[in-house]
């Protein structure tokens, strides 16, 4: 009786592992189109490793630990937006245009105007809107409010954004201000001019490893990302200057300066 059935058995068993197959096939072809389409619904990572929207976060962290500067800024002397008398006279039918950060004389440092640096004689640079000024003068001061060095630097082109080195060294775990001052062709009695303040840090021989064997690019992020702003600026100044048509040296550029809300000022020209 039992062999009666064996052959619809087995049609039954061959028609359910056709099925089956049939099942499979079906799973692993959709699988594999969303795999390609960038969703893996295997994956131990699911979330996206990049998005649009949202804004971008500046390059720049702030670093973790340090003590407040031990000068401050302003020193009772007048800052204001570093024009010239006669370029202050000029009219404007916008008054907002006249408070627009590309109309004033701007060192590029993070929002609390204070960074850090490794370097003993680090490089300052400053955006310099269009101006009849002749010239830039910076001086370097201690923490007493002593000037310790100054240098002018003759203007050729504005808006721009200038930099310059002190020959004076830093000394590790001081802080200094530095100022910078148009020079215009008449005297200007508001003695306009802004600052910014620079602290010499002792290197961290952990991170210097790090950069030892990284590329320019990413010396960059890691000076950025370890709160080291004038090397992180500097750097990133010679590769721009490098390759000033490198859309990720771009990208970098913008995103560096974004982490002070500079970035309407990054496509102006960075003076050599």
């Amino acid at each position: 009786m039992f062999y009666k059935y064996l052959p619809r058995y087995f049609s039954l068993l061959l028609i359910a592992a056709l099925l089956q197959s049939s099942l499979s096939s079906i799973f692993l072809a959709s699988a594999y189109a969303q795999k390609i389409k960038g969703f893996d619904p295997d994956s131990s990572n699911p979330t996206p490793k990049s998005s649009l929207g949202g804004g971008v976060r500046g390059l720049f962290d702030p670093p973790v630990g340090e003590p407040d500067p031990t000068v401050s800024i302003g020193g009772g002397r007048r800052s204001s937006d570093g024009k010239c008398p006669k370029d202050r006279n000029v009219q404007t039918t916008d008054d907002k245009a006249s408070e627009a950060l590309d109309q004033q004389l701007t060192p590029l440092l993070p929002s609390n105007k204070f960074g850090l640096t490794y370097s003993a004689n680090p490089k300052f640079y400053v955006y310099v809107p269009k101006t009849s000024a002749v010239a830039l003068v910076f001086t370097l001061e201690n923490r007493d409010g002593d000037g310790i060095e100054a240098k002018r630097i003759i203007l050729t082109n504005t808006p721009s954004i200038v930099g310059i080195q002190f020959d004076k060294p830093l000394e590790i775990g001081q802080d200094y201000k530095w100022i910078v001052s148009v020079d215009c062709v008449d005297p200007d009695p508001e003695n306009t001019f802004s600052e910014g303040i620079v602290r010499r840090v002792k290197p961290n021989l952990a991170l210097i490893g790090k950069l030892e064997k990284a590329s320019e690019i990413e010396r960059v992020n890691l000076y950025a990302k370890t709160g080291i702003w004038y090397e992180a600026l500097t750097n990133l100044a010679k590769l721009r200057l490098a390759q000033p048509n490198a859309p990720d040296i771009k990208a970098l550029w913008i995103n560096l300066l974004k982490s002070s809300s500079f970035e309407s000022l990054a496509n102006n020209p960075i003076n050599k």
